[in-house]
């Protein structure tokens, strides 16, 4: 099993994490082929993405009572595209995140 976690604002709410998460995925041609929550974890939100027919699913759980975000690939799940997908999905959640947590980082670079 692999477990990555990912690095999330102090600031940002979880309705923004979702949308970026499920934003980003979709963006990287995933399907959310199930949404839901944990027993383990109450009120998580827990998603499995697979990528077209191709073997694997990740696996993506936002825990907010921890501020707790992670990518999760059991044995038996594992696919080629994850492999390649994970540093790509993790940059581009972090910084997004990062992003919307800094909404006077957009002010400073329109112009006036």
């Amino acid at each position: 099993m692999i477990e990555i976690e990912l690095q999330i604002p102090d600031s940002v709410n979880s309705d923004t994490l979702v949308g970026v998460v499920e934003h980003t995925c979709i963006a990287h041609g995933l399907t959310c082929t199930l949404k839901g929550t944990l027993a383990g974890y109450p009120g998580c939100v827990h998603w499995h993405f697979k990528k077209g027919r191709q073997k694997g699913i990740l696996e993506i759980t936002w825990w907010e009572v921890e501020r707790r975000l992670w990518f999760k690939v059991a044995q038996n799940r594992r696919g080629e595209w994850i492999e390649a997908s994970i540093p790509l999905l993790k940059e581009q959640i972090e910084k997004s995140l990062y992003l919307t947590s800094k909404p006077d980082l957009f002010d400073r670079a329109s112009p006036k």
